[in-house]
């Protein structure tokens, strides 16, 4: 892996390393309750130091070559309004994960930054099957998945943050063929 993450950018974001100065916007976007209880992971409220802590093991992550996070940020503003990742990354496989803040959604800018990531996992990183899942009740988030590609492949449950109730989840995927047929 290299010592720099790449940035990436599209038409209207810039996909960039996570920095310290990040956190206190992590905090505030990612900590509201109609973000955080659509993932599995952010707390809500959102702990003091806790943002400081996620973006030192991100750094440590991409190091380890186990995962690829990125601050997604408006190109003409470096502040950040969500993170799209690659996450569980081993052999040619990765999990993608992502949120946006509740300001910036709804404009697209979610799907934008997944195909960003997918093309930098194919071209970067040589992920030739992406999977991810979302909470059945976040039919946004399922939207996103297919908007970047990503075809439904079933559903399951899995035990929610309370470690006792199930909740209903959906399974998606996306298979990046060989590019050249194979000879018989």
């Amino acid at each position: 892996m290299t010592e720099e993450q790449s940035t990436l950018a599209t038409e209207r974001l810039r996909l960039r390393a996570y920095r310290a100065e990040d956190a206190a916007r992590i905090q505030k976007l990612a900590g509201e309750r109609d973000v955080a209880e659509m993932t599995r992971t952010i707390p809500h409220p959102y702990p003091d130091g806790a943002a400081e802590q996620w973006i030192m093991q991100q750094h440590k992550a991409w190091q380890e070559g186990s995962a690829a996070i990125f601050a997604v940020t408006l190109r003409n503003k470096d502040e950040t309004i969500g993170t799209v990742g690659l996450f569980n990354r081993q052999d040619n496989e990765a999990e993608i994960g992502y949120w946006i803040g509740i300001p910036y959604q709804g404009e697209g800018y979610c799907t934008e930054a997944v195909d960003a990531l997918i093309g930098f996992g194919i071209s970067e990183l040589g992920i030739t099957r992406f999977y991810a899942s979302h909470l059945k009740r976040n039919p946004a988030s399922g939207a996103v998945l297919r908007n970047a590609g990503l075809r439904k492949i079933g559903k399951d449950t899995i035990i929610w943050r309370d470690g006792v109730s199930q909740e209903p989840i959906e399974l998606y995927e996306l298979l990046i063929a060989d590019e050249a047929p194979s000879e018989d």
